[in-house]
C-alpha cells in the first residue's frame, strides 16, 4: 500500500487531517486501531472552545489566549497557543459546515456555556453529546469523500531512511500479520495514554500510548509525560464522565451534608485535588444537580441524566450523584514544534499524541476538541507541502520489517500464556495509587519497581486465560509509557499544574522548563 499521506488515528484530529488532505487533492488513507468512531473524541461530551463572544460577556481571542496561557502553569508555548486560539473560531465554523448540529440561541447564533478555568461562556456544545455530534458528522464526510479507511490495524513502528519518514508497519488484527504502508508523509494522531489508569479512567481502552511508544523507539523525545489531567467528576465506581457541562449549567460539588467545599469552575487540577483530599478523609463527595432547572436537565444534560439513572438508579433532579476523579487527558506526548513537526522529516504528531506546548502543565477545560480540529487541519497542509517536495517514495529498509515480523511471532507465543486483562488491571492500580493525583519520590520509585517486575515476569507467565496479539502489543507499549511517565514525574521535583508532589509541594522557578525523556532513560 502506498499513499501520499498516511493518517493514523480516527479521532477529531485524525479525521480533520484526513479530510483536509483529501480536499487539497492528496491520496490519503485513514488507519484506525479499531473502528472509526471508537475513540476519546467520541467520548468528549461537554463542548469545544472557540472565542465567539456570543453570550454578551465580551469574550474574544485575546481572553482565550490569556486564559489558556495562564492554565498552562508557565510551560505553555505562547506561539502554539496564539495559533490555536486565533484559529479555533474558524475550526468550529468549518465543523458546522461539515454538518455538526451545535446548540443555538434564539437569534440563530451558536450557543456557549462556561467551563472550568474560564471567566467567559466560551464552550460551544451540542447538548451534552458534543463529541458524538462532531465525530458522526466528520465520519459522514470521510465516507462522502471516499477516503480509504483501514480498520482494525494497529500501528507498530515507523519506517524511516536517512532521518526521513518512509511509512509504517501495521498489525492486521484479522490475519495476525505485519502489513507495510508506505507514505511520503505520516500524520500520527492516535491519542494519549490515560487508559493505562484502568478502572480509574474515562478513556476508551485503546488509549494505551502507542504513539509515545512508537516515538520513543524511533529516537524521539517524550515531553512532559508527568502532566496527567484527572477529571474531577467521574461517576463513582464507573468509567462514566459527568461532563463539566453539568457544572457549567449550575451543578455544585458538595459533601454528604450538601455543603460546598470548592469553586466548581476553578481549573481541573485544583478541583480534582480538593475532591481527592475529601475522599482521603473518608468523606463522600457528590455532584448536586437538584437546583438545575428541569428544562436544562431534560435538554442540555439529558445524556447525563439518562446514564446516571442507568448505572446508579439515581434521579439527578432529586438525588446527589456520588463522584470520584478519574484520569481523563494526558498533556504530555512526543515533542514537536508548534505545528506538529518532528525531527523525522515528513512525520507529524498531533493531538494528544504529541506535545507542541499548547497545554503546558494543565489543559484548559473545553480546549481539547478545538485543538484537534485546528492542528489536524494545519498538519495536513504541512504534510502535503512535504509530500509534494518528495519526487518519489523514500523506500523501505526490509530489515525493519523483518524486525517487526519477529516481534509479532514472539508475541504470538506469549499471548498463549499471558492474561493481559489481569496485568492491565495491575498496571491501572499502580498508576492510580503511585503515579496518580498526588505523588512522592517513594511512590514513584515503587511504581518503577512494580512495572519492571511485571515486565520481567511475562516470559515465565503460564495463565489459563490466554490473550490476543493486539492486546499484548498494547501491553508492550503500556509498560514502556508507564515507566516513562514515572521517570518524568521523578525528574520534576516540584508541584505544577496537574503534577503534584507531596514531597515538593511548591512550584519552583528552576523547573519552568519541559521534561524530556528518551528511550534509553526508560531502559536504564
Amino acid at each position: 500500500m502506498k499513499y501520499d499521506i498516511i493518517v493514523i488515528g480516527s479521532g477529531i484530529t485524525g479525521m480533520r487531517a484526513a479530510i483536509e488532505a483529501k480536499e487539497l487533492g492528496a491520496n490519503v488513507v485513514l488507519i484506525t486501531k479499531s473502528t472509526p468512531v471508537a475513540n476519546n473524541s467520541y467520548m468528549a461530551k461537554g463542548g469545544i472552545n472557540a472565542a465567539f463572544g456570543n453570550m454578551q460577556d465580551e469574550d474574544n481571542i485575546f481572553n482565550h489566549t490569556k486564559e489558556t496561557l495562564k492554565s498552562s502553569g508557565g510551560l505553555g508555548n505562547e506561539e502554539a497557543i496564539r495559533i490555536f486560539c486565533e484559529q479555533a473560531p474558524a475550526a468550529v465554523r468549518e465543523l458546522v459546515g461539515y454538518g455538526v448540529g451545535f446548540s443555538t440561541l434564539a437569534n440563530g447564533r451558536i450557543a456557549q456555556r462556561p467551563f472550568g478555568g474560564s471567566r467567559f461562556k466560551r464552550t460551544v456544545y451540542a447538548a451534552d453529546e458534543t463529541g458524538p455530534a462532531i465525530m458522526k458528522a466528520l465520519y459522514e464526510v470521510v465516507k462522502k469523500y471516499e477516503i480509504d479507511i483501514i480498520k482494525n490495524h494497529m500501528a507498530i513502528n515507523f519506517l524511516t531512511r536517512n532521518s526521513t519518514i518512509s511509512g509504517v508497519t501495521l498489525f492486521d488484527e484479522e490475519s495476525e500479520k505485519v502489513v507495510v504502508c508506505e507514505g511520503k508523509s505520516v500524520i500520527l494522531a492516535s491519542g494519549g495514554f490515560a487508559s493505562l489508569y484502568k478502572n480509574f479512567t474515562s478513556n476508551v481502552k485503546d488509549a494505551t500510548g502507542d504513539a509515545i511508544a512508537m516515538g520513543l523507539r524511533a529516537g524521539l523525545n517524550a515531553m512532559n509525560l508527568e502532566f496527567v489531567q484527572f477529571h474531577p467528576t467521574g461517576l463513582k465506581d464507573s468509567n462514566f464522565l459527568l461532563s463539566e457541562a453539568a457544572r457549567g449549567e449550575g451543578g455544585k460539588l458538595v459533601d454528604k451534608n450538601g455543603e460546598s467545599f470548592v469553586d466548581e469552575l476553578n481549573t481541573r487540577d485544583f478541583v480534582t485535588r480538593a475532591i481527592f483530599k475529601e475522599i482521603q478523609k473518608a468523606h463522600e463527595v457528590y455532584l448536586d444537580l437538584r437546583n438545575v432547572p428541569k428544562e436544562v436537565l431534560e435538554t442540555k444534560l439529558i445524556g447525563i441524566k439518562k446514564r446516571v439513572y442507568t448505572l446508579k438508579k439515581l434521579d439527578p433532579s432529586v438525588d446527589l450523584i456520588p463522584i470520584s476523579p478519574i484520569a481523563h487527558y494526558t498533556m504530555g506526548g512526543i515533542e514537536t514544534d508548534v505545528i506538529g513537526r518532528t525531527s523525522i522529516a515528513g512525520l507529524f504528531i498531533v493531538g494528544e499524541a504529541g506535545d507542541n506546548g499548547v497545554n503546558g502543565a494543565n489543559r484548559l477545560g473545553g480546549n481539547s476538541l478545538s485543538q484537534g480540529a485546528v492542528f489536524g487541519k494545519i498538519s495536513a497542509y504541512e504534510a502535503i507541502k512535504f509530500a509534494n517536495r518528495m519526487k518519489k517514495y523514500n523506500g523501505v529498509d526490509y530489515y525493519d520489517i523483518t524486525r517487526d515480523i519477529q516481534l509479532i511471532d514472539k508475541l504470538k507465543d506469549l499471548a498463549a500464556r499471558v492474561n493481559v486483562n489481569e496485568i492491565r488491571t495491575q498496571i491501572g492500580k499502580i498508576m492510580f495509587e503511585k503515579i496518580g493525583i498526588i505523588r512522592s519520590e517513594a511512590q514513584l520509585q515503587e511504581a518503577l519497581e512494580d512495572l519492571q517486575e511485571i515486565e520481567n515476569s511475562l516470559q515465565d507467565a503460564a495463565s489459563n486465560k490466554p490473550s490476543n496479539v493486539k492486546s499484548l502489543l498494547e501491553l508492550t507499549n503500556a509498560l514502556l509509557v508507564a515507566k516513562a511517565t514515572a521517570k518524568s514525574a521523578l525528574l520534576r521535583q516540584e508541584s505544577r499544574g496537574a503534577h503534584f508532589r507531596i514531597d515538593f509541594p511548591e512550584t519552583d522557578k528552576k523547573f519552568e522548563t519541559n521534561t524530556l525523556i528518551k528511550l534509553e532513560d526508560v531502559q536504564a
